[in-house]
């Protein structure tokens, strides 16, 4: 079964046919195509958070409704899970493999999780407390993850609704004014130095989860540092969460104009995706920033720029 990552655009083509606004052309054509294979299990579309997010963001009930209800038709309720779940999964296999021991085979499809909920590292089952881990299978014993995912986006009071989207809006301008001021200090500065300044950023931002996952594992810090340099630049590139990240973020630094809250959210939704699909759909900046950092090739995943990449691919 191939893993399928829309960007929230995609997903809007998407709906504009299953709310009988496209009628006709490529889309019309597409879509009945995708839910039979959804059907027949040929191929899944699973949510990130950022889809999850962007979708609660509209404040229109029926065009929230209808983005809802392609995306539970075509992901049946899975999500990629958290970026703190990945990073633990990633991080702990990368040092083991420093150490010269292989990791623990881990199940086709981990990084994807039934319940939308999965998608937040509270409620990530990789990642949440004893409480939060009961009431999430609770929950996913009660109806089915589309169905749960469909309930939450057309039945959520508006208040608290708009409430969190304004904590997300407000969280992503902070975001976008962190990352305008390290472009102002580097601006004359080229992407690979771009890339290994935010390699060192991101190792300190993850310092204690780093510490934590050695200690678990049986080592020290000093052991781990003693491998060296090289050994610590081969962590990052092992860490796929991570890597994916520091490439999508130098691109995006060094681009012209104002940085938007929109460029981040596929900055987020490139290292959450890219990893674990089979094709990424998304739009052609971030396409491009990704194909120039060669990750189509590091993870064998086709990125694509048009919906119509997909139509007739998965009929038999």
């Amino acid at each position: 079964m191939d893993i399928v990552f829309l960007d929230q655009n995609k997903w809007i083509e998407l709906a504009q046919v299953h709310s009988g606004r496209t009628t006709s052309g490529p889309m019309a054509e597409l879509f009945p195509q995708l839910v039979v294979a959804v059907q027949e299990k040929r191929v899944l579309f699973p949510l990130s958070g950022s889809n999850i997010m962007e979708t609660a963001k509209r404040n229109d009930p029926d065009s929230r409704r209808h983005v809802a209800e392609t995306q539970a038709i075509l992901s049946l309720g899975y999500v990629h899970r958290s970026r703190a779940g990945r990073m633990a999964v990633e991080l702990r296999a990368a040092i083991q493999r420093q150490f010269g021991v292989e990791p623990a085979a881990m199940p086709p499809h981990w990084a994807f999780a039934p319940g939308f909920m999965q998608a937040f590292e509270p409620m990530d089952e990789l990642m949440a407390v004893p409480e939060e881990l009961a009431r999430v299978r609770w929950l996913n014993s009660l109806t089915h993850p589309a169905a749960l995912y469909l309930d939450y986006m057309v039945n959520q009071d508006d208040i608290r609704r708009r409430e969190a989207i304004t904590t997300l809006t407000q969280g992503l301008t902070e975001l976008v004014v962190r990352i305008e001021s390290r472009r102002e200090r580097f601006a004359n500065e080229s992407i690979d130095f771009r890339r290994r300044a935010y390699a060192a950023q991101s190792w300190v931002d993850n310092l204690d989860l780093l510490n934590q996952t050695v200690a678990a594992l049986g080592y020290s810090f000093d052991q781990l540092r003693a491998l060296g340099d090289r050994a610590m630049r081969a962590l990052l590139e092992d860490v796929p969460t991570m890597n994916v990240e520091v490439e999508m973020a130098a691109r995006l630094e060094s681009k012209t104009g104002a940085l938007s809250a929109n460029d981040v959210l596929d900055m987020q939704s490139f290292y959450t995706a890219i990893p674990y699909s089979d094709r990424v759909v998304a739009e052609k900046a971030a396409i491009s920033r990704a194909k120039q950092a060669r990750l189509d090739s590091k993870y064998g995943v086709a990125l694509s720029r048009s919906l119509e990449d997909l139509l007739d691919l998965y009929v038999v």
